[in-house]
């Protein structure tokens, strides 16, 4: 059955890939890396492989429908366990345990030989449904007493780190194939860190993770073509699945919201409501990436008219985050802000009377609680002293454009003589520095947002850097790189 599978990157990008088939069905798309293809839950040498090295076979493909990812149903679906050391020489052990409670064993070296021996072993057991197979060394005693139950095994606890995979196959052949190259890459390659079970929503399949492993857990991330955001780490495993049980993909997570009525009323890209006008001549016109709502005065029924706007225009920034799945809680409300800001803000710190307080904010503040809800994010704060700098400083104007035209670009928060707006875009013609900016505008007081009130009162729209901001004013931008931003 189509799954409907959307990239969440631009394959143009990513050159080259590899589509991967099973009989006539695509089953995946992978970008084409030195990494082996343990991370997924099949081998490839049961499977088709197509590479496409350039953007006209890409183009190919795509008409062809040949991107068109099926979601498969297995015949064999395996949990496999490792608990393997890495000598050769030590007898190791094949456990199988079927659904029926049956079990089988075979050992065998961590040879050549010896791997292929279990591939042989495998064949001949004729399983076709779901099963269980623990990989283990024999234990090694190396004096005549011990202090410990020698010879046993277990299964690690839920909060203990698992070393498990998951295997699928039309037949056992096929699981047998991915079992010879795993322990091929164990004990000849020695690739030995563990891996974890992951089903991003993103995908069609689970997948194969060394989550302990930063570096690896990036090229795995990339290879999936999976979107820049936290999928793959280590409390986002599977921790309690079977074979056939307890396998399913993670929910398509939304915006996270507390459920309140307000929320109902939240103006998604209140931009897109207003008429579009006559480009800059000669000017780049770049929008924001993605999506955000719109924060402004009274939004969410809280009487902030006056002085709240700045805190509105970083409620407008972190909902773009919320979007992009970078932030997972529900949007802070102004005085929860205010309790984050007496933590972490030196000049706040030691005012009891800050919390509660109608006090303004501006840039440095912004960026503190920004980098609070979203660890690891770097800002760039631009200082400007007069709000004439956005017409005539090509330094300013460069700094914009080049964050709207990143592949990622948020909104930016700009702050000056005693209030604070958002930009979302610009358009702008470095050779005469004309240009204008898409400002959404937080002053905007209501408790339901009417788009038609905003664009006609003009409190979101495009806006002359001279006419919009106060040339006797100094202004502070509050920049997210969201470039140079990896979560993963």
């Amino acid at each position: 059955m189509l799954t409907g599978v959307q990239f969440h990157v631009e394959l143009e990008d990513e050159l080259p890939i590899s589509i991967v088939r099973k009989g006539d069905d695509t089953i995946a798309v992978v970008r084409d890396n030195q990494l082996n293809s343990l991370f997924l839950p099949f081998s490839l040498r049961a499977c088709v492989i197509q590479r496409v090295e350039n953007c006209s076979e890409l183009h190919t493909v795509r008409e062809n429908g040949a991107l068109e990812i099926v979601s498969r149903e297995w015949c064999n679906r395996v949990k496999l366990r490792v608990g393997l050391t890495t000598s050769q020489v030590r007898t190791h052990w094949l456990l199988l345990k079927t659904e029926g409670m049956s079990v089988a064993t075979h050992c065998f070296e961590g040879t050549e030989e010896g791997v292929r021996d279990v591939v042989i072993w495998l064949e001949s057991t004729l399983l076709d449904s779901s099963y269980e197979i623990w990989l283990v060394s024999e234990p090694q005693v190396c004096c005549e007493s011990v202090s410990q139950e020698v010879g046993t095994m277990r299964c690690v606890d839920e909060n203990e780190f698992p070393n498990e995979r998951v295997v699928f196959g039309d037949s056992v052949a096929d699981v047998a194939l991915y079992i010879e190259d795993f322990l091929r890459s164990f004990f000849i390659h020695g690739s030995t860190l563990p891996t974890a079970v992951f089903w991003p929503s993103q995908l069609t399949f689970p997948v194969n993770v060394h989550c302990s492993n930063n570096e690896l857990r990036v090229l795995e991330h990339r290879a999936l073509l999976l979107p820049v955001r936290p999928l793959l780490l280590t409390s986002m495993r599977i921790k309690d699945w079977s074979t056939a049980k307890g396998l399913n993909r993670a929910p398509v997570n939304g915006v996270p919201r507390n459920n309140q009525q307000w929320e109902k009323h939240l103006v998604q890209n209140v931009h897109s409501a207003i008429k579009d006008i006559p480009p800059v001549p000669g000017g780049e016109r770049r929008l924001i990436s993605g999506s955000y709502d719109y924060y402004h005065y009274l939004v969410d029924g809280f009487k902030d008219s006056g002085w709240g706007c700045a805190y509105r225009s970083l409620q407008t920034i972190l909902s773009w985050f919320q979007y992009e799945g970078l932030v997972d809680v529900p949007m802070p409300t102004i005085r929860e802000i205010q309790e984050v800001l007496s933590l972490k803000d030196a000049d706040k710190m030691g005012r009891r009377d800050f919390v509660g307080s109608k006090d303004w904010i501006g840039s440095f503040e912004i960026m503190i609680a920004l980098q609070h809800y979203v660890p690891g994010v770097e800002c760039t704060i631009r200082r400007m002293e007069s709000g004439a700098d956005l017409e005539n400083d090509p330094t300013v104007q460069q700094l914009l454009l080049r964050h709207f035209s990143g592949k990622r670009a948020c909104p930016v928060m700009i702050g000056g003589s005693n209030y604070a707006h958002t930009i979302v875009g610009v358009d702008i013609n470095p050779s005469t520095m004309e240009a204008r900016y898409l400002v959404v505008d937080p002053h905007y007081a209501s408790n339901e947002t009417s788009a038609k009130t905003v664009v006609c009162k003009g409190y979101v729209g495009w806006k002359e850097a001279g006419k919009f901001f106060e040339s006797t004013s100094w202004y502070n931008l509050c920049v997210p790189q969201v470039a140079a931003f990896d979560p993963r």
